[in-house]
């Protein structure tokens, strides 16, 4: 909210999401939605016999950044389709970027590494085809500002 209590909210359009599948960085085309990890943490107890009142006690175990979903306009055959496919078929860990406006024309960059585990798409008849993607968050992610986003140069 600003000084005169007037929203800042914005749109998410302009955001991209970036995927490196076998060694390659490529921007995937289309995205209606982007994951963003959850951040929770496991708990465990630590209660003892003579715990303060009879309450119980945890702490604050491992950090877990959970699942999101990707949601893109599905192409058959794209180069986004493809890298989504090699993805998931691979098994392997990926890293990613996404690209969120920020204030004053700048980007919020968020990025890690995620495992592709579901692709699944939709057909309709009268309405646009979409592909959903499950992707499993992995190790650590940052944030930083950044004046731009990634670009990837346009293939020869």
């Amino acid at each position: 909210m600003d000084a005169n209590g007037n929203s800042e909210a914005q749109s998410g359009y302009g955001t991209g999401f970036f995927l490196k599948v076998a060694n390659k960085w490529l921007e995937i085309d289309e995205v209606t939605q982007v994951p963003i990890a959850e951040q929770s943490a496991d708990e465990y107890e630590v209660t003892h016999f003579k715990s303060p009142k009879r309450k119980k006690e945890w702490r604050s175990g491992l950090t877990d950044d959970g699942e999101g979903t990707l949601e893109v306009n599905y192409i058959p055959g794209s180069p986004s389709d493809v890298a989504l496919r090699t993805a998931r078929d691979s098994g392997e860990v990926c890293a990613y970027e996404t690209f969120l406006p920020a204030p004053g024309g700048k980007w919020l960059r968020i990025s890690g590494f995620l495992i592709v585990k579901k692709r699944g798409r939709a057909v309709p008849i009268n309405d646009r085809m979409k592909q959903t993607v499950t992707v499993r968050f992995t190790g650590d992610d940052t944030e930083d500002a950044v004046a731009n986003q990634r670009v990837i140069a346009a293939a020869a």
